[in-house]
């Protein structure tokens, strides 16, 4: 973490914003004269707030938006084109964009306006993705002679690889609507109502024992990278076992039991 640290302290305004209201982190990127393009310091600043995210008790769930018109606008090209930065040199932070850093905790993207290059990955990279309808999607890069390193990877997993394949290849636009058919997003709402409606998502998913939807998106994960099946149930027992030794599974079975609401402690 102490690396870290030249990322911090050369900003009169932090590039990423962390709240915490009633169990749930909001992660705002806050460069909206660029379209929260990224650029190394903001790459920096996000890692750290993923970290905290991570680390922070009073944290349950996470959603991340964007700042003003777009959700993020991908790698700032004018930085990249004026020769200040290299296109992979933020690699050396790890970030939710390519998949480098892992959180069990449930993270919601709220996308408004422009999801472009790794601001598309970025919302890719989320458990839950709601969009406004002014939400668009896109992997511009080959038009500009370079290419995506998180997008094909993770589109592919997510949508039939033949129209990942036709998405990534022809640069084009996708509306929220379209992204919502193939199953980009899970829901398209009103502009005025994404903050509100990702709330509700975070909301009634900590409803329930926050320790149990961290293991249970853990074994997702890995699940999703286990082929055998009987492998895949083997390391969800494991982490199960974890789980049946905690707090919040004795406190849950006994609420059950007593017929009365059950109180979380995430412990």
């Amino acid at each position: 973490m102490a690396e870290l640290s030249r990322y911090w302290g050369n900003h009169s305004m932090s590039l990423v914003l962390y709240e915490v209201n009633d169990k749930i982190a909001t992660i705002t990127l806050n460069r909206p004269d660029k379209l929260n393009a990224y650029n190394e310091e903001m790459v920096g600043e996000l890692y750290e707030t993923w970290q905290r995210f991570a680390k922070d008790p009073d944290a349950w769930t996470a959603i991340i938006t964007g700042s003003g018109r777009a959700f993020c606008s991908g790698h700032d090209m004018k930085v990249l084109v004026e020769g200040g930065e290299t296109q992979y040199k933020d690699h050396d932070s790890p970030t939710l964009w390519y998949g480098e850093v892992e959180i069990y905790k449930p993270i919601i993207a709220a996308v408004n306006g422009y999801a472009f290059g790794g601001g598309c990955s970025l919302s890719l990279g989320c458990d839950i993705r709601i969009a406004s309808e002014d939400a668009v999607f896109a992997y511009p890069q080959p038009k500009y002679g370079v290419m995506s390193l998180g997008g094909h990877q993770r589109l592919p997993k997510l949508i039939p690889p033949g129209i990942a394949m036709e998405f990534m290849l022809t640069a084009r636009n996708i509306t929220a609507e379209e992204a919502a058919r193939w199953g980009m997003v899970n829901k398209v709402v009103p502009k005025d109502r994404l903050m509100d409606e990702a709330r509700e998502m975070a909301h009634l998913i900590n409803q329930n024992a926050p320790l149990a939807v961290r293991h249970t998106k853990e074994a997702l994960l890995k699940g999703l990278r286990t082929p055998d099946v009987r492998e895949g149930i083997n390391m969800a027992k494991l982490v199960s076992y974890r789980l049946q030794t905690s707090d919040d599974s004795r406190e849950g079975l006994a609420a059950f039991t007593e017929k009365r609401k059950a109180s979380w402690n995430a412990r």
